[in-house]
């Protein structure tokens, strides 16, 4: 009987041993920040996985996000989750979409929100854990392996050029604008796409009435660039002072010499699948903040 009970405990042991199983998470210190781009790429994540031996029971992940405190943000739902079956003759390679499947990840407050309505979690530092498990009773088949990741805050882009109510000359004007702009940071795994928008104001506009309300002077897509040159089809001459356009730049008495036509200006940022890179900025458009110019018309009655 001793003999028997001594057989059975040692055949537990065995199907124990052959049913772990050994993985090694490497994850990017600071992944992008739209989960949806994790993907398939291994340099985001990747779970490598080895069967020390000849395995034939298939397993499941059990994964789960969670602040640096260690509150559980996300956990894997695994009664839906994928099934995997270890390699018998080298390690199997997981990734993104194995090790956390969007859709089977089930999050928590605030996280799900902004998940749902960015794609993003908030900017902070987070730790991802995973570990593998029977597909019967969930229990472990391997040990619990965790990493670090930041998610940055994006910083949508600075208008540099023209600055904040630069004067130019309706003669230079009239040939090229220069608009520059800062790229997104952190910089995004897929190029960005800048629209930049121009927008005319109005004598009894407001800029922001403007923005919102008129149509484009200027509405150009530019992909992974941060400079455009635009050559105005508008005119840019003198109306006379009984047609002020709204803005006098300066008088001598009674003779205006110099009138302005006021232009606002923002450039929006756009992923690869023409969405904002982010919806925090205020506007959820992923717009920078405009900024005015002005281009002076000179009178021509004073230049003689």
């Amino acid at each position: 009987m001793k003999k028997i009970f001594s057989l059975l405990i040692s055949a537990c042991i065995f199907s124990t041993g052959i049913a772990q199983l050994n993985i090694s998470l490497i994850v990017n210190g600071q992944p992008p920040a739209q989960l949806s781009e994790w993907g398939n790429r291994r340099e985001v994540l990747t779970l490598i996985v080895s069967a020390p031996g000849v395995i034939g029971e298939s397993f499941k992940l059990k994964t789960e996000i969670k602040l640096i405190d260690g509150t559980v943000i996300a956990t894997t739902d695994l009664a839906k989750s994928p099934v995997f079956i270890p390699s018998t003759t080298g390690t199997t390679i997981l990734v993104a979409n194995d090790v956390m499947p969007l859709e089977y990840m089930v999050f928590t407050g605030k996280y799900k929100t902004s998940l749902e309505r960015t794609g993003k979690m908030p900017a902070d530092n987070y730790t991802i854990c995973t570990k593998p498990v029977r597909t019967t009773d969930y229990g472990p088949m391997g040990e619990m392996k965790c990493k670090n990741f930041y998610l940055a805050t994006t910083q949508l882009p600075i208008l540099m050029k023209p600055y904040n109510e630069e004067v130019l000359d309706a003669k230079k004007a009239q040939t090229a604008i220069i608009f520059r702009w800062s790229p997104v940071v952190p910089r995004q795994i897929s190029p960005v796409t800048y629209r930049i928008q121009v927008f005319e104001v109005l004598p009894t506009q407001s800029p922001v009435q403007a923005l919102r309300s008129n149509q484009p002077v200027l509405d150009k897509e530019i992909l992974a660039a941060t400079q455009y040159i635009w050559q105005p089809q508008l005119s840019f001459s003198w109306i006379g002072p009984d047609e002020d356009l709204g803005y006098v730049i300066s008088e001598n008495k009674s003779k205006i010499k110099e009138q302005s036509m006021r232009f606002i200006w923002t450039v929006q940022s756009l992923d690869k699948d023409h969405n904002p890179v982010t919806r925090t900025d205020g506007n959820g458009e992923g717009r920078s903040e405009p900024i005015l110019f002005f281009v002076s018309i000179k009178n021509p009655m004073l230049l003689k």
